[in-house]
Protein backbone atom coordinates (compact mmCIF):
# COMPACT_ATOMS: atom_id res chain seq x y z
CA UNK A 1 0.00 0.00 0.00
CA UNK A 2 0.93 3.56 -0.83
CA UNK A 3 0.07 7.06 -0.31
CA UNK A 4 -1.78 6.79 -3.52
CA UNK A 5 -3.06 3.39 -3.29
CA UNK A 6 -6.65 2.64 -1.88
CA UNK A 7 -7.24 -0.72 -0.32
CA UNK A 8 -11.49 -1.12 0.54
CA UNK A 9 -11.85 -3.23 4.23
CA UNK A 10 -12.76 -6.36 2.21
CA UNK A 11 -9.52 -6.58 0.20
CA UNK A 12 -7.59 -5.95 3.25
CA UNK A 13 -9.12 -8.17 5.42
CA UNK A 14 -8.84 -11.20 2.64
CA UNK A 15 -5.00 -9.82 2.51
CA UNK A 16 -4.72 -10.25 6.25
CA UNK A 17 -5.98 -13.74 6.56
CA UNK A 18 -3.42 -15.01 4.16
CA UNK A 19 -0.96 -13.19 5.98
CA UNK A 20 -2.17 -14.29 9.20
CA UNK A 21 -1.68 -18.43 7.18
CA UNK A 22 1.34 -17.95 5.80
CA UNK A 23 3.06 -16.19 9.49
CA UNK A 24 1.12 -18.88 11.49
CA UNK A 25 -0.56 -16.19 13.25
CA UNK A 26 -3.83 -18.30 14.90
CA UNK A 27 -6.58 -15.45 15.55
CA UNK A 28 -9.95 -15.20 14.70
CA UNK A 29 -10.01 -11.92 13.19
CA UNK A 30 -6.53 -11.20 12.12
CA UNK A 31 -6.89 -7.29 10.47
CA UNK A 32 -6.55 -6.87 14.37
CA UNK A 33 -3.36 -8.00 14.68
CA UNK A 34 -2.14 -6.80 11.00
CA UNK A 35 -4.05 -3.72 10.05
CA UNK A 36 -5.74 -1.72 12.58
CA UNK A 37 -3.14 -0.77 14.97
CA UNK A 38 -1.57 0.75 12.21
CA UNK A 39 -4.65 3.22 11.98
CA UNK A 40 -4.41 3.50 14.89
CA UNK A 41 -1.19 4.55 15.11
CA UNK A 42 -1.88 6.88 12.44
CA UNK A 43 0.53 5.41 9.57
CA UNK A 44 -2.56 4.36 7.87
CA UNK A 45 -5.75 6.26 7.54
CA UNK A 46 -9.02 5.89 6.64
CA UNK A 47 -9.83 8.43 3.29
CA UNK A 48 -13.15 7.80 2.87
CA UNK A 49 -16.59 4.84 1.68
CA UNK A 50 -14.59 2.00 3.49
CA UNK A 51 -11.14 2.58 1.68
CA UNK A 52 -7.94 3.12 3.66
CA UNK A 53 -4.46 4.37 2.52
CA UNK A 54 -1.13 5.54 4.10
CA UNK A 55 -1.19 8.43 5.47
CA UNK A 56 0.80 11.86 4.18
CA UNK A 57 4.29 11.47 5.48
CA UNK A 58 5.30 13.59 7.68
CA UNK A 59 8.13 14.68 10.59
CA UNK A 60 6.61 15.51 13.77
CA UNK A 61 8.79 17.80 15.53
CA UNK A 62 9.22 17.95 19.30
CA UNK A 63 12.35 20.11 19.44
CA UNK A 64 14.39 18.11 21.31
CA UNK A 65 13.87 14.79 18.97
CA UNK A 66 11.71 14.01 15.68
CA UNK A 67 9.31 11.20 14.53
CA UNK A 68 9.29 10.54 10.56
CA UNK A 69 5.77 8.94 10.09
CA UNK A 70 5.90 6.80 6.97
CA UNK A 71 9.30 7.64 5.05
CA UNK A 72 12.16 6.11 7.07
CA UNK A 73 14.96 8.55 7.52
CA UNK A 74 18.07 8.17 5.20
CA UNK A 75 21.81 7.00 5.76
CA UNK A 76 21.42 7.99 9.62
CA UNK A 77 20.84 6.17 12.89
CA UNK A 78 17.09 6.12 13.89
CA UNK A 79 14.94 4.08 16.04
CA UNK A 80 11.57 2.37 14.65
CA UNK A 81 9.47 2.48 17.85
CA UNK A 82 6.65 1.40 15.95
CA UNK A 83 5.65 0.46 12.34
CA UNK A 84 6.28 2.99 10.12
CA UNK A 85 6.95 5.53 13.07
CA UNK A 86 11.01 6.20 13.32
CA UNK A 87 12.55 8.16 16.15
CA UNK A 88 15.88 10.29 15.72
CA UNK A 89 17.71 12.81 17.60
CA UNK A 90 18.35 15.14 14.07
CA UNK A 91 16.16 16.45 11.48
CA UNK A 92 17.45 15.84 8.09
CA UNK A 93 14.69 16.81 5.31
CA UNK A 94 16.08 16.04 2.01
CA UNK A 95 12.40 15.00 0.44
CA UNK A 96 10.96 18.22 2.30
CA UNK A 97 8.37 16.52 4.04
CA UNK A 98 5.70 18.44 6.10
CA UNK A 99 7.02 19.02 9.70
CA UNK A 100 4.83 19.70 12.15
CA UNK A 101 5.01 20.90 15.84
CA UNK A 102 3.34 18.92 18.05
CA UNK A 103 -0.19 20.41 20.35
CA UNK A 104 -2.18 17.60 21.71
CA UNK A 105 -3.67 20.23 24.06
CA UNK A 106 -5.18 22.21 21.45
CA UNK A 107 -5.76 19.29 19.28
CA UNK A 108 -8.31 18.53 21.91
CA UNK A 109 -9.94 21.49 22.45
CA UNK A 110 -11.35 21.22 19.02
CA UNK A 111 -12.88 17.76 19.63
CA UNK A 112 -16.86 17.48 20.55
CA UNK A 113 -17.75 15.43 23.92
CA UNK A 114 -18.87 12.25 23.11
CA UNK A 115 -22.68 12.87 23.94
CA UNK A 116 -22.75 15.56 21.27
CA UNK A 117 -21.55 13.20 18.33
CA UNK A 118 -23.82 10.40 19.57
CA UNK A 119 -26.85 13.20 19.45
CA UNK A 120 -25.61 14.15 16.41
CA UNK A 121 -26.20 10.10 14.92
CA UNK A 122 -29.44 10.54 12.68
CA UNK A 123 -32.80 9.93 14.53
CA UNK A 124 -34.83 6.18 14.33
CA UNK A 125 -38.13 5.41 14.98
CA UNK A 126 -38.89 3.35 18.08
CA UNK A 127 -37.39 -0.05 18.25
CA UNK A 128 -39.45 -2.40 20.78
CA UNK A 129 -36.75 -3.22 23.41
CA UNK A 130 -37.44 -6.81 22.85
CA UNK A 131 -35.70 -6.43 19.53
CA UNK A 132 -32.39 -5.31 20.88
CA UNK A 133 -29.70 -7.09 22.49
CA UNK A 134 -27.48 -4.26 24.68
CA UNK A 135 -23.57 -5.21 24.94
CA UNK A 136 -22.22 -5.71 27.98
CA UNK A 137 -25.37 -6.23 29.13
CA UNK A 138 -26.47 -2.76 29.53
CA UNK A 139 -30.18 -1.75 29.80
CA UNK A 140 -29.49 1.37 27.40
CA UNK A 141 -26.67 2.73 25.30
CA UNK A 142 -25.32 0.75 22.24
CA UNK A 143 -27.41 -2.26 21.26
CA UNK A 144 -28.19 -4.56 17.83
CA UNK A 145 -31.35 -5.66 16.47
CA UNK A 146 -31.52 -9.24 17.55
CA UNK A 147 -32.15 -10.28 13.38
CA UNK A 148 -29.10 -8.41 12.25
CA UNK A 149 -26.02 -6.80 12.92
CA UNK A 150 -27.71 -2.74 12.56
CA UNK A 151 -26.63 -0.89 15.29
CA UNK A 152 -28.38 1.72 17.76
CA UNK A 153 -27.88 3.90 20.63
CA UNK A 154 -30.71 3.68 22.67
CA UNK A 155 -32.01 5.19 25.98
CA UNK A 156 -35.46 3.85 26.22
CA UNK A 157 -37.40 6.28 29.21
CA UNK A 158 -36.29 8.99 27.13
CA UNK A 159 -37.10 7.75 23.93
CA UNK A 160 -33.68 7.96 21.98
CA UNK A 161 -32.80 5.93 19.38
CA UNK A 162 -30.04 7.19 17.22
CA UNK A 163 -28.30 4.85 13.97
CA UNK A 164 -24.93 3.88 14.72
CA UNK A 165 -23.47 4.57 11.12
CA UNK A 166 -21.54 1.71 9.39
CA UNK A 167 -17.53 1.51 9.92
CA UNK A 168 -17.46 2.15 6.03
CA UNK A 169 -18.67 5.80 6.29
CA UNK A 170 -17.21 6.66 10.09
CA UNK A 171 -15.20 3.73 11.34
CA UNK A 172 -14.73 5.54 14.92
CA UNK A 173 -18.76 5.33 15.30
CA UNK A 174 -19.34 2.46 17.52
CA UNK A 175 -16.20 3.02 19.60
CA UNK A 176 -17.78 6.02 20.40
CA UNK A 177 -21.41 5.05 20.99
CA UNK A 178 -18.96 2.62 23.33
CA UNK A 179 -17.54 4.85 24.86
CA UNK A 180 -21.00 6.74 25.45
CA UNK A 181 -22.77 3.94 26.86
CA UNK A 182 -20.12 3.45 29.28
CA UNK A 183 -20.42 6.84 30.60
CA UNK A 184 -24.53 6.18 30.86
CA UNK A 185 -24.07 3.19 32.90
CA UNK A 186 -21.51 4.62 35.16
CA UNK A 187 -18.77 2.16 33.90
CA UNK A 188 -14.82 2.41 33.95
CA UNK A 189 -13.73 4.95 31.33
CA UNK A 190 -10.12 5.59 32.40
CA UNK A 191 -7.99 6.73 35.39
CA UNK A 192 -5.35 9.39 36.17
CA UNK A 193 -2.74 9.16 38.33
CA UNK A 194 -1.34 13.11 38.62
CA UNK A 195 1.68 12.31 40.56
CA UNK A 196 2.86 10.15 37.94
CA UNK A 197 1.18 11.70 34.77
CA UNK A 198 0.03 8.60 34.07
CA UNK A 199 -3.09 7.84 31.95
CA UNK A 200 -4.60 4.57 32.11
CA UNK A 201 -7.97 3.62 29.61
CA UNK A 202 -9.78 0.39 28.72
CA UNK A 203 -8.50 -0.99 25.46
CA UNK A 204 -11.95 -1.80 23.78
CA UNK A 205 -13.58 0.60 21.86
CA UNK A 206 -11.13 3.07 22.15
CA UNK A 207 -11.81 5.71 19.57
CA UNK A 208 -8.24 6.06 17.54
CA UNK A 209 -8.89 9.63 16.82
CA UNK A 210 -8.19 10.14 20.69
CA UNK A 211 -5.63 7.30 20.72
CA UNK A 212 -3.51 9.27 18.08
CA UNK A 213 -3.56 12.06 19.99
CA UNK A 214 -2.56 10.57 23.47
CA UNK A 215 -0.13 8.72 21.50
CA UNK A 216 1.33 12.60 20.34
CA UNK A 217 1.68 13.36 24.05
CA UNK A 218 3.54 9.73 25.06
CA UNK A 219 6.25 10.51 22.20
CA UNK A 220 7.09 13.68 24.00
CA UNK A 221 9.05 11.70 26.35
CA UNK A 222 10.25 9.21 23.80
CA UNK A 223 7.82 6.88 24.43
CA UNK A 224 4.62 5.00 22.87
CA UNK A 225 1.45 4.05 24.03
CA UNK A 226 1.83 0.36 25.69
CA UNK A 227 -1.21 -2.31 25.93
CA UNK A 228 -1.14 -4.85 29.01
CA UNK A 229 -3.91 -6.48 30.34
CA UNK A 230 -7.09 -5.14 28.57
CA UNK A 231 -5.80 -1.75 28.93
CA UNK A 232 -3.86 1.24 28.04
CA UNK A 233 -1.34 3.23 29.51
CA UNK A 234 -0.29 6.71 28.08
CA UNK A 235 2.90 8.26 30.62
CA UNK A 236 3.56 11.82 30.70
CA UNK A 237 0.28 13.10 29.89
CA UNK A 238 -0.11 16.52 31.07
CA UNK A 239 -2.88 17.61 33.35
CA UNK A 240 -4.32 20.28 30.78
CA UNK A 241 -4.80 17.28 28.13
CA UNK A 242 -6.45 15.13 30.90
CA UNK A 243 -8.83 17.97 31.37
CA UNK A 244 -9.95 18.29 27.53
CA UNK A 245 -9.83 14.33 27.54
CA UNK A 246 -12.24 14.07 30.72
CA UNK A 247 -14.55 16.99 28.47
CA UNK A 248 -14.85 15.14 25.69
CA UNK A 249 -15.76 11.83 27.62
CA UNK A 250 -18.18 13.85 30.04
CA UNK A 251 -16.21 13.94 33.31
CA UNK A 252 -16.18 10.47 33.54
CA UNK A 253 -12.41 9.98 34.26
CA UNK A 254 -11.28 9.34 37.97
CA UNK A 255 -8.60 11.12 38.96
CA UNK A 256 -6.16 9.61 41.94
Amino acid sequence: MSHSEQRSLDVIQTTCDELAQRLGINRKEPMWALFWPLVYSGVIDHVGKGYYALTESLILDYGTHFYYVNPKPENYLTDEVSAGIFLTENLINPHNYKVTKVNPTGILKHFPTIQDVVYGFRDESFIDNNDLEYYSNWEKGLAKRIDGMKRYFVIPDKYVVKSIPDKTYNPDAFAIAYSYSRVINQEWTGSYVRAKKLLVMPLFAMPFLLYRVLQLETMASRQMPICSDGKLWFNNVSKSTVKELNRILCNSINYE
